[in-house]
């Protein structure tokens, strides 16, 4: 009779229980090393049952490849760098999109009028893409501000929040990609894609506003330069005057409402005018709000697939169809032997 009591007994049934999940587990683990061993097999014998068929569709990948190659059209892709305060990622990417629908047209009439081009350009065009850009600068600075919250021990989820706010920011510049046939378009076409752009209705408007108060601001500058100039030539010759002849000099030159005005604060004044002016023509002449970073670069070597690659890749493919049909060759043998004999138990 068994001196067991009931705590024990349940405890020896619960070691029991372990025992026999882990050994169902290790089972487990040990199938599906013997199923992939088993699937290792399957695929060797089914290589060597059908090696005729497999290395048919090498050759002939290998076949079509260079024909491929030598039938198919070579193309170029070419990039350049478009800045603007005024340009989203939604708008570019509308932008791109129409220009896109319009290249895969049969004629490429449309395209010709959209970017004010020839037809001629129009026909060696195959599409455009284009993607924000961030500078090397503004990573780096991203990486250090990902390294500085994380040692304040902010939540991983709440950083990327951060950073994506962040990048967020650099919308403003893309690098805009184009894939062409011929080389010797890139120039007019580069003229082309920045005047498209930058006649969109949205951009036009507001460089054309901005413009105009550029050009008020400078007006208002020179004259204010102007006008200080004169002040300050008075004041001048009004020192030399007091240093010649003090009874022909006047205060009332550098005399104000507060009493003296120091001259120290005439001068300045002028060159934060002077230095305001600067600014103002240079964004003007420089158009900053809307600028070409960088433009189109002209490539010697074609962005298509040599003839070795065009091989390798078509031969893979043609490869890889052989094996689908041997796999549903396979499997239709399967089905038949069941229809025939039906599950074995």
């Amino acid at each position: 009779m068994s001196n067991q009591t009931p705590e024990q007994q349940n405890y020896h049934d619960d070691e029991i229980d372990l025992r026999k999940l882990f050994q169902a587990i290790g089972r487990f683990f040990i199938n599906i090393g013997h199923g992939i061993i088993n699937m290792i097999l399957s695929i060797r014998r089914a290589t060597l049952r059908y090696k005729i068929l497999l290395g048919t569709a090498i050759i002939g990948g290998i076949i079509a490849g260079v024909i491929f190659n030598k039938v198919s059209k070579p193309y170029y892709q070419t990039s350049l760098l478009l800045k603007s305060e005024y340009l989203n990622s939604k708008l570019v990417a509308n932008s791109i999109d129409k220009l896109n629908l319009l290249s895969e047209e049969k004629e490429h009439d449309g395209l010709a009028k959209t970017l004010n081009i020839s037809l001629e350009v129009a026909d060696n065009i195959i599409d455009f893409d284009y993607v924000p850009f961030v500078d090397e600068k503004d990573i780096i600075e991203i990486e250090l501000l990902k390294q500085q919250l994380e040692e304040l021990k902010i939540e991983k989820q709440d950083i990327n929040k951060i950073v994506e706010q962040i990048e967020i920011e650099n919308r403003n510049t893309f690098l805009i990609t184009v894939r062409l046939y011929d080389t010797g378009i890139i120039e007019n076409l580069q003229e082309a894609l920045v005047g498209y752009f930058k006649n969109n209705p949205f951009v036009f408007n507001r460089i054309k506003t901005n413009n105009e108060h550029l050009k008020a601001k400078i007006a208002k500058l020179s004259h204010d330069v102007a006008m200080l100039d004169s002040l300050k030539r008075a004041y001048n010759l009004n020192l030399k005057l007091q240093a010649t002849r003090p009874s022909e000099a006047s205060n009332n030159v550098f005399l104000g409402e507060s009493g003296a005005v120091n001259p120290v604060n005439v001068y300045n004044q002028g060159v934060s005018l002077f230095r305001q002016l600067q600014e103002a023509e240079f964004d003007y002449e420089l158009g900053v709000d809307f600028e070409l970073v960088d433009g189109f670069t002209t490539f010697s070597k074609p962005e298509s697939p040599s003839l070795l690659k065009s091989m390798v890749i078509v031969a893979g493919i043609f490869f890889g169809l052989a094996y689908l049909l041997i796999i549903a060759v396979e499997i239709n043998k399967y089905l038949n032997r069941i229809e025939e004999h039906g599950f074995k138990e």
